[in-house]
C-alpha cells in the first residue's frame, strides 16, 4: 500500500475518524469451523478490535462465534505460526505485539515475492481475468476523488483485493499462502498507523502496475511492483 506522511499539523480530516471498512472475505465456500473462526479472528486482530499485546478470551470467542473449544483453538494454533497471536503456557494467548522494527523484514520478503508473483501475472493472466482488472482500476481510480473519508481504514481492503488478485493470477499456489499471510501482518500496521498518514494518491503505482500486467509486460510489472512495496515501506515508516 503506498500512501503520503501527513503533515505535522491535523486537519480536518484527521479530526473525523473515518469508519473502518471490513476486510474482503478469502473464506473458501466449504470452510470448515475452524477456518472459519481463523478468519473472524485474524480479521479482529489485523483491524485492532483486538488489540496488540491484549489477552484473547477463548470463552468470549466461543460464545461469540457460537463454536466449541475445539476449532477455535485450532484457529488461534494457526494464528500463532503466521505471529498474530502467541500461546504462554499457563498464561494464555495473548495478541502479538505490533513491533516497528520488523517493518523492513516483512517488507523485504513481500516485496521480493511480490516481484516474482506480478512477473507471473503478466505472464499468466487469463483473458477472463481483464474484467475484474478493469473494475478494480476504476474502483482505484475513484478514491482520491473522496479524500475527507479516505485513511487506512478505508484503504486496506480494497489494497487487498488489489494484491489478492495479483496473488491468484501468478498462478502459484505456494507463493499466494505465503503472500497472504505476510499481507495482514503489514496490514495491521496500516491500520494502527491509521490516524498518521494521509493517503491522496494512495493508487497510482497499483494501476501502472495493472496496465503492465493487462498489456503482458512482465518486466515492467515487476518493475513496478518493487517501487510500489519501497514506496509503501517508506510511508509506513514515516507514519510509524
Amino acid at each position: 500500500m503506498a500512501s503520503t506522511p501527513a503533515p505535522a499539523k491535523s486537519s480536518k480530516r484527521r479530526g473525523k475518524r473515518a469508519a473502518t471498512v471490513a476486510l474482503t472475505a478469502d473464506l473458501p465456500p466449504d470452510a470448515t469451523l475452524a477456518e472459519r473462526a481463523y478468519h473472524v479472528i485474524r480479521d479482529r486482530i489485523v483491524r485492532l478490535e483486538l488489540p496488540p499485546g491484549g489477552l484473547i478470551r477463548e470463552e468470549e470467542l466461543m460464545q461469540d462465534l457460537g463454536m466449541s473449544r475445539t476449532p477455535v483453538r485450532e484457529a488461534l494454533l494457526r494464528l500463532s505460526l503466521e505471529r498474530l497471536v502467541v500461546m504462554v503456557s499457563r498464561r494464555g494467548t495473548f495478541v502479538t505485539d505490533v513491533n516497528i522494527g520488523e517493518v523492513g523484514r516483512i517488507y523485504e520478503l513481500r516485496r521480493g515475492l511480490e516481484a516474482q508473483a506480478a512477473e507471473w501475472a503478466a505472464e499468466r493472466r487469463q483473458e477472463a481475468d481483464i474484467a475484474e482488472i478493469d473494475a478494480l482500476i476504476d474502483e482505484m481510480r475513484s478514491e482520491p476523488q473522496h479524500p475527507e473519508h479516505t485513511d487506512a481504514r478505508t484503504q486496506v481492503p480494497l489494497d487487498q483485493r488489489a494484491h489478492f488478485l495479483i496473488y491468484r493470477m501468478c498462478g502459484n499456489h505456494f507463493a499466494e499462502d505465503v503472500l497472504k499471510t505476510h499481507f495482514f501482518l503489514s496490514a495491521r500496521m496500516w491500520f494502527l498507523a491509521a490516524d498518521h498518514v494521509t493517503m491522496d494518491e494512495p493508487f497510482d503505482l497499483l494501476i501502472e502496475l495493472f496496465e503492465a500486467i493487462k498489456a503482458g509486460d512482465a518486466q515492467t510489472a515487476r518493475r513496478l511492483a518493487i517501487a510500489h512495496s519501497e514506496h509503501a515501506e517508506q510511508s509506513l515508516r514515516a507514519a510509524l
